[in-house]
């Protein structure tokens, strides 16, 4: 009886040893559950931020974008919020001078919340209308905000510039598309003076004459007889002549313009201001082009006095495209010749 007393207790031993119990199992079980339930939650938060930072990264670079765009293409482009999900961006992705609409989608979990149905019109200083906010949310209820400002200021987050705090500013609201070669020198306009040259001869010419001659006779006779005889014939004759005479030469046609002139591939047509003509009367020009120019406009014009003749050119688009413009004209001649790039 002792042998088989003994024999059970070991058994029982030897069980309790062998593995856990189930409510071990259990409590390790629930553990490792709410451990993976909090990871998940960690990593599915994590991705849905990342997703957040990613779209509002994305739409404020293409607001930089289409800001530069537009400056160096001296146009406009064009960003719309379309629905809460996409927004459409126009302007010229290629570079070849034409613009093009893209859509772009955010990505899965995220959203606008505010900023829906607005427009950010470029123009071609890369300013807007007024300030405009942009706000992203994601599927967990966090948020993101792209401010724009007035100038093309893009921010994101709390660092806001506000149209406010900046003062008013007057600016040119017809801004010309003319170009201007800066490198001739200015071309004076001022008529020159008249000479006036006084010619004054003065010439008195007194020429008095004396001719006194006293003649005394003296005799010893009784009755002495003087007999003076002046005769005094002065002559005076002065005679002063003052004829100023003024001669004023007629001041010379000048006909001015660059001998070379670079110009955007993307521009044309283009108008240009860098022919001037000085002191005209009358004068007829005539413009004609060769090479790559296809149209030059006024063909021919007539001027009086001094000013600058504005042109509109047309020309193809690209690069490397060349040609020339001649002005001809009583006061000369002048060949501009032009380069696309």
């Amino acid at each position: 009886m002792k042998s088989q007393s003994h024999r059970t207790n070991l058994r029982n031993t030897n069980i309790s040893e062998a593995g856990f119990t189930i409510m071990q199992v259990l409590i390790t079980v629930a553990l490792i559950a709410v451990v993976s339930a909090f990871a998940l939650m960690a990593v599915g938060s994590a991705r849905a931020s990342m997703r957040l930072t990613g779209s509002t990264r994305e739409l404020a670079g293409y607001l930089e974008k289409a800001r530069t765009n537009a400056v160096r293409r001296n146009g406009t482009s064009v960003i719309t919020i379309l629905d809460a999900n996409s927004y459409s961006v126009t302007m010229d992705f290629d570079s070849n001078g034409s613009t093009e609409t893209r859509t772009i989608r955010l990505q899965n979990g995220v959203t606008f919340a505010s900023g829906i149905g607005i427009s950010a019109n470029f123009d071609w200083r890369g300013r807007i209308t007024g300030q405009i906010r942009f706000e992203l949310v994601n599927d967990r209820g966090m948020r993101n905000s792209i401010n724009l400002s007035g100038s093309g200021d893009v921010t994101i987050g709390s660092e806001i510039f506000e149209d406010s705090e900046i003062g008013d500013v007057t600016l040119n609201s017809d801004p010309s598309d003319q170009v201007v070669n800066m490198g001739e020198p200015p071309v004076s306009t001022a008529s020159p003076s008249p000479a006036e040259v006084p010619a004054t001869s003065p010439s008195p010419s007194p020429a008095p004459v004396a001719d006194a001659s006293p003649s005394p006779t003296s005799s010893p006779a009784a009755s002495p007889s003087t007999s003076p005889s002046p005769s005094g014939s002065p002559t005076a004759s002065p005679s002063q002549t003052a004829s100023p005479t003024s001669s004023a030469t007629p001041p010379v046609c000048v006909l001015a313009a660059p001998s070379t002139l670079t110009l955007p591939k993307n521009g044309s047509p283009k108008t240009i201001s860098v022919v001037t003509i000085t002191n005209a009367s009358n004068t007829l020009l005539t413009a004609t082009k060769s090479g790559d120019i296809s149209n030059i406009t006024p063909g021919s014009t007539t001027v009086t006095g001094n000013g600058t003749i504005s042109y509109t050119i047309t020309y193809a688009n690209g690069e490397n495209k060349t040609g020339s413009v001649t002005i001809s004209s009583a006061c000369g001649n002048k060949t501009i010749n032009i380069s696309v790039q």
